[in-house]
C-alpha cells in the first residue's frame, strides 16, 4: 500500500483571564467557513457522545454518514454526555466516505472542544484513501485555539480549529479518517464538528456550462 505523506502545521493562539468551572461548555466561537452548508459540501456536529469506548459515535447534526470512536483506554460517559478518561489519553477517530465515494476535498474544517488537558498538536492528522487503497496522510494547513480559559481543576477549556486544504491531494479519495490524541490524561472531549468542501461534479458542471450558454443565447435573441 502506498502512503503520500505531507506535514506543515502552523498554530496560533489565543489565552483568557478567569476561571471557569469544569463544565460542558460545548463549541465556543468555533470557526464556520463560508461555504458550510452550500451545495457540494458535507457537514456533522457531535455535543452529546453515547460510546465511551471502541464504540460508533454517529453525528446529531448535519446528516453525513460519519462516526467517531475513542479508542483510549479506560473511557467513560460523562454525565454531561462528554468521552472522558481520568488515567489514560483519549484517542479519538472519526470516519467516513467522502462525497459521492469518490471525490477528494477541497478544504476541510474541524473544529474540537476538550476540557482539562489539551489536545497533542502533532497527533492530528487527515487520511484520506482512493479505491485502490492509496493513502494520502497530511496534517492540518493550520490550527487556531478559537477560544481558551482555564478549567477546574486542572487544564483549559478550549475550542481549536484545525483546516486542512487537500485540493492538491494526488488520488480521488473514497474515505477518509481525522485523528487525534490527548496530549496526557484527564481529557474530556466535549464537542466535535466537521465540515467539508469539494467541487462540483463533471456532470453538474456541463449543466452549469449548458445552462450559461442558454442565458447567452436568450440574451441574444
Amino acid at each position: 500500500m502506498r502512503v503520500i505523506a505531507s506535514s506543515f502545521i502552523a498554530v496560533a493562539g489565543v489565552a483568557a483571564a478567569g476561571a471557569t468551572p469544569w463544565v460542558s461548555a460545548g463549541l465556543v466561537n468555533p470557526l464556520i467557513p463560508a461555504w458550510a452548508g452550500q451545495a457540494n459540501t458535507q457537514s456533522a456536529s457531535w455535543d452529546t457522545f453515547t460510546q465511551a469506548s471502541g464504540g460508533a459515535n454517529l453525528p446529531e447534526a448535519g446528516g453525513a454518514p460519519f462516526s467517531l470512536m475513542n479508542f483510549g483506554a479506560a473511557s467513560f460517559i460523562t454525565g454531561s454526555g462528554n468521552i472522558y478518561s481520568i488515567t489514560a489519553p483519549l484517542y479519538v477517530m472519526i470516519m467516513g466516505g467522502t462525497l459521492g465515494n469518490g471525490q477528494t476535498p477541497l478544504q476541510v474544517v474541524m473544529n474540537v472542544a476538550t476540557i482539562g488537558t489539551t489536545i497533542a498538536p502533532a497527533s492530528v492528522k487527515l487520511t484520506l484513501w482512493d479505491a485502490t487503497g492509496m493513502q494520502y496522510v497530511v496534517a492540518p494547513t493550520a490550527s487556531e485555539i478559537r477560544s481558551d480559559v482555564p478549567a477546574q481543576p486542572q487544564g483549559s477549556i478550549r475550542t481549536t480549529a484545525y483546516t486542512w486544504d487537500t485540493a492538491a491531494a494526488p488520488i480521488t479519495a473514497s474515505g477518509f479518517r481525522f485523528e487525534f490524541l490527548a496530549s496526557g490524561p484527564s481529557m474530556s472531549l466535549d464537542a466535535v464538528r466537521l465540515d467539508m468542501q469539494y467541487v462540483p461534479a463533471p456532470g453538474a458542471l456541463a449543466l452549469l456550462g449548458i445552462g450559461a450558454f442558454v442565458a447567452r443565447r436568450k440574451r441574444r435573441a
